[in-house]
């Protein structure tokens, strides 16, 4: 949490806007010589033009309030209207606060102080008649950091406003699908020096999106970059977040959407640590017992240590259908076993022939050590050793060559499928 003791020169350079940096310097200055009324004039100064300035780049931006703003003082700075101008100056916090969300009702209390012991040091109709106002070292100091961590240093994209402008860009079609990417195109705006709260809602916002909306796949790249991102921007602040919310929002999901807690953790990595206990248990029984249709995801869940041992579970208690109806890029080593132990553990001829065409089916995608489990175990099943397809099978494995040829071929003969091997070709050299 930042200090009131924190470096001033560290504090001056956190100022976004050139004037109030300027401002702040001449506060800072006076500070350290001693003169603490100067120092708080000169830093409610700079909030002034800081929040003027904010409302320039809103004008800019096209903020219809900050355009009508902007014109008032133009018209107040172009009349000499001193009586408007003391009004601006009067409701300038509340105009920060409630139409532009600059600052929060926490910050509008420390500041609307530096405004009150401002008018102490400036007007002496406001202090009694026999002393003057002498604010202490540690009240100038104190108002200085607060008017640069509440306001000089933030963008004036602050609350819904900067959460509906980030939302808006991440659901962009042209919103980077790289976590790298989506940090670069983040840093700049809003979340360059965010408050806490605009951070906590942002995460929360897409964390809701992902388990709620289900949302396509393009999108749900750009959610999970946007998340990454901000994970590496604002670590503290995320891992806050999440840790106070998640076991709450995986709680509000019915089982018949438990899929997209799943893929939640697919998408997002490192957030089991936030999960509550009986959360965790409840996704473990989910994988242990996943549906049919989810099954393709076990290719993840496998290599995914929190759930992985359920995930094996699984995939050992599948069926043939639910085998037959996966689609891996890869096989997984776990489901090539399951696809052999059904064929070696076949229990009548049409078994094993029904079950050998699918194995030739995904022969490619089998190890050198599965292979030779086949060739070795193969014979010890007679429904599998006498079946039609055994022999179009060990084609089929062969022609892979994922075992050397001589290699191949002894596995043939020494485990019972000698009617299958062919002739070891020996290489001479001519004398």
């Amino acid at each position: 949490m930042a200090s009131a003791l924190e470096d001033l020169d560290e504090l001056t350079l956190r100022c976004r806007d050139e004037k109030a940096r300027q401002y702040i310097t001449e506060a800072v200055a006076s500070y350290r010589a001693g003169a603490f009324r100067s120092a708080i004039v000169a830093t409610w100064v700079a909030v002034c033009f800081d929040v003027i300035e904010k409302l320039r780049e809103l004008a800019l931006a096209g903020d219809k309030e900050a355009e009508k703003q902007i014109q008032d003082i133009e018209l107040t700075q172009s009349s000499g209207d001193l009586g408007r101008a003391l009004k601006f100056e009067r409701e300038l916090l509340i105009l920060a606060k409630d139409k532009f969300e600059l600052i929060s009702p926490l910050e509008i209390i420390d500041l609307e102080r530096l405004q009150a012991d401002r008018n102490r040091c400036a007007h002496p109709s406001l202090t009694s008649d026999n002393q003057a106002y002498t604010p202490s070292a540690e009240l100038a100091r104190l108002h200085l950091h607060s008017a640069i961590t509440h306001l000089l240093q933030h963008p004036p994209i602050q609350g819904k406003y900067a959460l509906d402008r980030l939302l808006q860009e991440i659901n962009s079609e042209y919103f980077p699908s790289s976590a790298t990417e989506a940090k670069l195109a983040l840093s700049s705006g809003p979340l360059g020096r965010p408050r806490e709260s605009l951070v906590r809602n942002l995460v929360l916002v897409l964390v809701k999106t992902l388990l709620n909306d289900d949302p396509d796949w393009k999108r749900r790249r750009r959610i999970s970059a946007a998340l990454q991102a901000t994970q590496y921007l604002h670590p503290d602040h995320y891992a806050k977040s999440l840790k106070e919310k998640l076991s709450a929002l995986f709680r509000s999901i019915g089982d018949e959407k438990l899929q997209t807690t799943i893929n939640f953790l697919r998408d997002i990595p490192d957030t089991w640590q936030f999960l509550d206990p009986d959360i965790r248990q409840k996704s473990q029984n989910y994988v242990q017992n996943l549906p049919s249709d989810h099954l393709h995801e076990v290719d993840f869940l496998l290599n995914y240590s929190p759930l992985q041992i359920q995930a094996r579970h699984r995939v050992t208690v599948a069926s043939k259908k639910e085998l037959k109806d996966m689609i891996f890029f890869d096989m997984p080593k776990e489901v090539a076993d399951k696809f052999i132990s059904l064929y070696l553990e076949s229990k009548s001829f049409d078994d094993a022939n029904e079950w050998a065409k699918e194995l030739i089916i995904v022969a490619g995608e089998f190890s050198a050590d599965h292979i030779r489990r086949i060739l070795t175990n193969a014979a010890s099943n007679s429904q599998a050793l006498n079946s039609f397809q055994i022999g179009p099978l060990i084609n089929k494995l062969r022609s892979t060559k994922k075992l050397p040829e001589d290699e191949y071929e002894k596995l043939l003969e020494n485990n019972g499928l000698q009617e299958h091997a062919r002739p070891i070709r020996e290489e001479f050299d001519e004398l």
